[in-house]
């Protein structure tokens, strides 16, 4: 099968988005298919992948430094209809949302949107209208492009709730995204203590998240600093790079905690699961997800997760079992940690049921279904395009 995925980001920016459609590319082509993707260039950067293919861009630097597609290409055009693919996939409803609906229309193949991003906590990042007006305009231009699809993924119950409160028409199927399970459950994280001179009779507690304000990470800070005062042997590693990078290393300062939050910057994927097999307890405060994968990476790694309750997460996170939920509260939620970080046994049992249920999260088995969609999809459309010609004679 030929599959073309249109993206608006891609490598190497590294997020939730682009983490799920690499897992799903090396996992349909390990089963024997062709996978293209279609994404905005990013100046500098060359892909090793000969499948990948770079619209033009324009840098959109608006509160977050964005590459944004040119969607007119004659060359990606005569790329597709050398390509002759089977499926579009969509990956936004947006930008490259609107290419993909183009050629699945143009070439009369099926095209598929998946709800990877909950848009409503994103409309900050549109210049010049107000949220009270971008909010509502963006769920129902979602809404308007799912109806134009042959199918639409949701990730969680949640998500297809919302689709359907928006009065989404098209067939709307959920299925979780897969990650690799053995780069994490396989990984060793004594070399990322030993880098950060960190003895392992000390707890570590990681979060990995873009570090904006959607993301909530000020609230983790503001919790630490009551589990660090309680407990001094703990340390906090922040993975990740973002707009409000500088504004949090400063909170850190003027909360006194400089010496015991580690910022890392930027890491290559590659090297992401030694993060967490440093560490004890994952952290998650974010209001704005999905289905994060950073969840199901933290339970490949045997990590028990604190949250905050919210949806997207209380679809992953089973309170008690593979982590802890909390209310919007720091005193509640770093009563919670602290309760992991002092309590072996309960640590011990809640890593060991986290490991297990991220069983249910293999790329394989999403991949799998992913890919029986498809072929269910192609079929009907193949059908649907044989009734039209012979009602046309």
């Amino acid at each position: 099968m030929r599959i073309g995925i249109f993206t608006n980001i891609y490598l190497p920016i590294i997020s939730g988005v682009v983490t799920i459609i690499e897992n799903y590319r090396q996992e349909l082509e390990r089963q024997g298919h062709q996978v293209f993707i279609f994404a905005a260039e990013n100046r500098g950067y060359k892909d090793e992948n000969p499948r990948v293919f770079r619209f033009k861009s324009i840098d959109l630097n608006y509160k977050i430094s964005y590459p944004l597609p040119i969607i007119s290409s004659s060359r990606i055009s005569r790329i597709i209809k050398k390509i002759n693919l089977d499926i579009v996939h969509s990956q936004h409803f947006f930008v490259c949302g609107q290419i993909a609906w183009y050629y699945a229309k143009k070439f009369n193949v099926p095209l598929v949107f998946t709800q990877h991003t909950r848009y409503e906590y994103y409309t900050h990042y549109v210049p010049y209208l107000p949220q009270e007006i971008s909010k509502p305009l963006a769920l129902s231009l979602r809404a308007f492009y799912a109806n134009f699809c042959d199918a639409v993924i949701a990730p969680t119950e949640d998500i297809k709730n919302s689709l359907l409160k928006y009065k989404v028409k098209t067939p709307i199927f959920i299925l979780p995204s897969g990650i690799d399970l053995d780069r994490f459950s396989q990984a060793n994280g004594k070399a990322i203590r030993e880098k950060y001179n960190i003895n392992e009779d000390k707890s570590v507690l990681l979060t990995v998240a873009r570090l904006a304000p959607e993301k909530n990470i000020s609230f983790l800070l503001k919790s630490f600093k009551k589990v660090s005062f309680k407990n001094p042997n703990i340390y906090f590693i922040i993975i990740g790079d973002g707009p409000s990078k500088k504004a949090l290393m400063s909170e850190s300062d003027k909360l006194g905690l400089k010496n015991k939050i580690i910022f890392t910057g930027k890491v290559d994927w590659q090297k992401i699961p030694s993060f967490y097999k440093a560490a004890d307890i994952f952290l998650f405060s974010s209001f704005s997800e999905v289905q994060p994968t950073v969840i199901t990476e933290a339970m490949a790694s045997g990590l028990p997760i604190v949250a905050i309750k919210a949806s997207g997460i209380k679809d992953a996170v089973i309170d008690g079992e593979n982590g802890i939920l909390t209310p919007n509260s720091i005193d509640e939620f770093s009563k919670k940690v602290l309760k992991l970080v002092d309590n072996n046994e309960l640590r011990k049992k809640i890593s060991e049921k986290a490991e297990k249920m991220a069983k249910n999260f293999s790329a394989e088995n999403a991949t799998k279904k992913l890919f029986n969609l498809y072929q269910k999809l192609i079929i009907q459309k193949k059908k649907s395009y044989k009734s039209q010609i012979l009602n046309q004679k």
